[in-house]
């Protein structure tokens, strides 16, 4: 199975599981920082309904700051770390898409080389139709 297929299941997974509960802080932590650790994953905000006793300014705080820091780094190495970008900088680093696309190929292609080394390549991925 690709990369992408497995990103789109864990994806699809995730929404499906998120849909019917809220999410709560792990101990310890603040709204601050959730907003802020979910921008610095490249993640789009949560609706502030499925988030359990929110303290909103903080969360937006957070996230801003986040999307801040996450949006000035070098767009190619969070593609190339493979991470799953959703979006968020169009606004604020107009060259962030572009210098991460590539990246992500660069990540793709890596992830490839790996497998055939491994000797778990799918060849069935390259055929086009």
């Amino acid at each position: 199975m690709g990369v992408k297929n497995k990103l789109s299941l864990v994806s699809v997974a995730l929404l499906l599981a998120g849909c019917s509960s809220t999410i709560a802080l792990d101990k310890g932590q603040t709204w601050e920082q959730f907003g802020y650790e979910l921008a610095m994953r490249g993640s789009k905000m949560i609706e502030t309904s499925r988030l359990e006793s929110v303290d909103v300014a903080a969360y937006k705080k957070g996230y801003v700051t986040g999307l801040e820091a996450f949006c000035n780094q070098d767009g190619y190495d969070v593609g190339l770390s493979g991470l799953f970008y959703q979006g968020t900088c169009d606004g604020i680093n107009p060259n962030f898409a572009e210098q991460y696309n590539i990246g992500w190929v660069d990540y793709e292609i890596n992830q490839q080389n790996y497998d055939w080394e491994l000797g778990t390549y799918d060849s069935s991925i390259d055929t086009y139709e």
